[in-house]
C-alpha cells in the first residue's frame, strides 16, 4: 500500500531554514590579503600594470618666487656691470682742460688737455731756435718752464697760448735776453706747438700771431698766440693775438717754482 503524497505546504514546511549570514558569521580578511586583491584589481586584462602617475607640477606660488629671484638676479648684474664700465670710462676718459687758477683778465684762459702740468728743463738751448739758441749756448740758463692754454675768441674761433718763463743766472742776462727775443728775425723758445708736445691739426707753430715779452728780474716771460684760421685782416688778427699774449703774463704765476 503506497504512502499518500504530501501536499506542497506539507514539503516547504519539512525543509531545513536558512538564516541569513550575520556579522560574526563572516571569515575576516587579513590586509595582506585585501593588499594581494586590489593588486589583482588593479591589474589590466593584458597582465601589465598602469603607467605610474607623473609628477605633480610646482605649486602656483612657488613659480614666481623663483622668478622674482631671477630678476633680483639680473639686476643686481646689471647694476655691477654698470659701475664697473663707469669706473672704465672714467678710467680711460682723456683729462679735460681746466680754468686756469690766475687772476682775472681780458681774456678766460683754460690749461690744454694735451699738456695738463707744466714742462720744466734746464737745458735751455736745446729748445730754441735762431740767434736766441746761440745765446742760450753761450749764456745758460737756469730753467725753462712752459704751459700750453686756450681762449675761445667772440667769432668761435680757438686761439692757442704758448706761456714760456726763461730764468737766467743773473739781471744782466736777462736784460740782454728781452732784448734779443724782442727783436724780429733773432729766433725764440720754441712754443710747444712748433716743438709738437702739442698737436694742432693746419697750426704748426705759434710765431705767425701775436708775440709779447716781459722782463721780471732773472727771469723772462715769453707769450705766443695765433689761431688755426686768421681774420680777414692780417693787422688786424695780429693786434688781437697780441692783446691775449699780453693778458697772459699772468699766467706765468702758475708757472713758477
Amino acid at each position: 500500500m503506497s504512502a499518500p503524497k504530501e501536499s506542497p505546504e506539507e514539503v516547504t514546511q519539512q525543509l531545513p531554514r536558512i538564516h541569513p549570514p550575520g556579522a560574526n558569521d563572516t571569515a575576516p580578511l587579513w590586509r595582506s590579503e585585501i593588499g594581494k586583491l586590489d593588486s589583482l584589481m588593479a591589474t589590466n586584462v593584458m597582465g601589465h600594470q598602469p603607467p605610474p602617475p607623473a609628477p605633480r607640477p610646482p605649486t602656483p606660488r612657488a613659480l614666481p618666487v623663483k622668478a622674482l629671484g631671477l630678476v633680483a638676479v639680473a639686476l643686481v648684474a646689471a647694476l655691477v656691470w654698470l659701475l664697473i664700465d663707469a669706473m672704465g670710462s672714467e678710467n680711460k676718459s682723456t683729462p679735460a682742460a681746466t680754468t686756469s687758477t690766475a687772476p682775472k683778465g681780458e681774456f678766460e684762459f683754460a690749461k690744454s688737455e694735451q699738456v695738463p702740468v707744466p714742462l720744466k728743463v734746464t737745458g735751455c738751448a736745446e729748445h730754441a731756435y735762431g740767434a736766441t739758441k746761440e745765446f742760450l749756448t753761450s749764456n745758460p740758463c737756469e730753467k725753462l718752464v712752459r704751459q700750453l692754454y686756450t681762449t675761445t675768441l667772440d667769432d668761435g674761433r680757438t686761439a692757442y697760448t704758448s706761456v714760456s718763463v726763461v730764468t737766467l743766472r743773473n739781471a744782466q742776462d736777462a736784460a740782454k735776453f728781452k732784448e734779443l727775443t724782442s727783436t724780429d728775425g733773432t729766433g725764440n723758445v720754441n712754443d710747444l706747438v712748433r716743438e709738437g708736445v702739442a698737436k694742432v691739426p693746419e697750426l704748426k707753430t705759434l710765431a705767425s700771431g701775436g708775440f709779447s715779452s716781459k722782463l721780471q728780474d732773472r727771469e723772462v716771460v715769453i707769450v705766443e698766440s695765433d689761431t688755426v684760421k686768421h681774420g680777414p685782416d692780417e693787422a688786424e688778427h695780429n693786434k688781437l693775438m697780441k692783446r691775449i699774449s699780453t693778458d697772459a703774463f699772468r699766467l706765468a704765476s702758475e708757472l713758477a717754482g
